[in-house]
C-alpha cells in the first residue's frame, strides 16, 4: 500500500514538473517570413516547423504566423530591413539578401567551393561566428539555424556539351559569387530574381540560368531549356534569423527550447534537401522517378574530367581571388584559417 502510494505521490511531482517546465516558456507568436510557396523547403520544412511543429512541442505555447516570401511580395533585400524595424521577427535569409556585410555573409557558399552537401555545411559550421558577428553587429539579429537548397546546376537553352560551350552565354546567376564563376568560364552573368528566370530565358535575354535541381523543375525552367549541366557550383546555404529586440526579450527556457528545435530542424533540412537533388534531376531529365509530377525531358549532361578542372581553375585563380577583394585582406585570412586550410584553398585578392 504504501509503495503504491510512493509511487502515486513520484507521478505526481514528475507531471508537475513537466507542467511546470511548459509554463516557463513565454507564450509567444512569432511573426515569420519563409521562402518560395512552391518548393520544397517551404512545403515539407518552414510551414510546417512554425505552424505545426512548434506549437505541438511547446504545448501551444510558441506558434508561428508565417508567411512565404511569394505571398508577401518582398524583394529579397528588403527582409532584413524589416525584421530589424519589427516588422517581422524570424525570417529565411540568403545570401544575396545581405547588402551590409554581404562578403562575409556569401562566404558560406562561395561558387565551386563546396563538392558535397556534407562539406557544404561544414563550412557553414566553420563560418558561422564570422556570420554571427555581421548579423548581430550590422542587422540587430541573430542566427538561428542554417539551411540548404539542391545542388546548384545550369540549365541552358540549346545543346551544351560541355563547360567550353558555355563561352559566350548569358547566365542568371543568384549572386556575386556565381557571376564571378560566369566570368572565369567566359560567359556573361545576369542577375535577374528567381520569379522572372522563365519569360527571360523564353524571350532569350538570358541564355542559362542556375539554380537548384528540384527548384528548377518545380518552377517550369523545363519548359524554356533543353539541357541540364550538372557542374555543381554551390548549394545556396541559407539562415534562419531572429530580431535581437525580440530574442533579448524571451525568458533563458524559451530561447533554449527555440535552439534545440531550430537546430533538429537544420538537420533535417540538410537531410531532406540532400535526398531531393538527385530526384530534381530525374524530374527535370526523365532519367528516373519524379514523384511530384510528370518528368520532363532536358538532355542531362554529366560534366567530364576536363570539366571539372576547369571549374577548378576558375574557382582557385578568379572566383576566390574577387570575393578576397570583395571582403578585404582580413576577412580573407580569417576563411584561410577556418575554412580553406581545411579544405587546402587559398582566398587572395589579385
Amino acid at each position: 500500500m504504501r509503495v503504491g502510494f510512493a509511487a502515486a505521490v513520484f507521478a505526481g511531482t514528475v507531471a508537475l514538473g513537466g507542467a511546470a517546465q511548459a509554463q516557463q516558456l513565454d507564450k509567444k507568436q512569432f511573426n515569420v517570413v519563409g521562402t518560395w510557396n512552391f518548393l520544397t523547403n517551404w512545403q515539407k520544412l518552414e510551414q510546417p516547423l512554425w505552424a505545426t511543429e512548434m506549437p505541438a512541442a511547446s504545448n501551444g505555447a510558441i506558434t508561428g504566423n508565417i508567411k512565404s516570401i511569394t505571398e508577401v511580395n518582398l524583394k529579397g533585400t528588403e527582409l532584413l530591413r524589416l525584421i530589424r524595424q519589427g516588422v517581422f521577427d524570424v525570417g529565411a535569409a540568403l545570401p544575396i539578401y545581405v547588402e551590409d556585410g554581404g562578403a562575409i555573409i556569401e562566404a558560406s557558399d562561395i561558387a565551386g567551393v563546396a563538392k558535397d552537401f556534407k562539406m557544404g555545411r561544414d563550412i557553414a559550421s566553420l563560418w558561422m561566428p564570422e556570420m554571427q558577428k555581421v548579423m548581430k553587429e550590422r542587422h540587430g539579429s541573430m542566427i538561428l539555424a542554417t539551411f540548404p537548397f539542391p545542388e546548384q546546376v545550369i540549365f541552358c537553352r540549346g545543346e551544351i556539351k560541355s563547360i567550353e560551350d558555355l563561352k559566350g552565354k548569358k547566365i542568371r546567376v543568384q549572386g556575386t559569387s556565381q557571376g564571378d564563376f560566369a566570368a572565369a568560364v567566359g560567359a556573361a552573368g545576369v542577375t535577374i530574381a528567381f520569379g522572372e528566370v522563365v519569360p527571360a530565358l523564353e524571350k532569350g535575354v538570358v541564355d542559362c540560368g542556375i539554380t537548384g535541381t528540384m527548384p528548377g523543375y518545380k518552377a517550369k525552367w523545363t519548359e524554356v531549356t533543353n539541357t541540364l549541366f550538372r557542374l555543381p557550383v554551390g548549394y545556396t546555404v541559407g539562415i534562419w534569423v531572429v530580431s535581437l529586440n525580440v530574442w533579448n526579450k524571451l525568458n533563458p527556457a524559451t530561447q533554449e527550447f527555440l535552439q534545440k528545435q531550430m537546430k533538429a530542424h537544420e538537420d533535417k533540412a540538410w537531410k531532406i534537401i540532400e535526398e531531393e537533388t538527385d530526384e530534381g534531376v530525374a524530374c527535370s531529365t526523365g532519367t528516373g522517378a519524379c514523384s511530384v509530377g510528370p518528368a520532363a525531358k532536358l538532355k542531362l549532361v554529366i560534366p567530364s574530367e576536363a570539366d571539372v578542372k576547369v571549374r577548378e581553375k576558375a574557382l582557385n585563380e578568379v572566383v576566390l581571388a574577387r570575393w578576397a577583394k570583395r571582403c578585404g585582406d582580413a576577412c580573407a585570412a580569417t576563411w584561410n584559417e577556418l575554412v580553406g586550410k581545411k579544405y587546402n584553398l587559398t582566398a587572395k585578392a589579385n
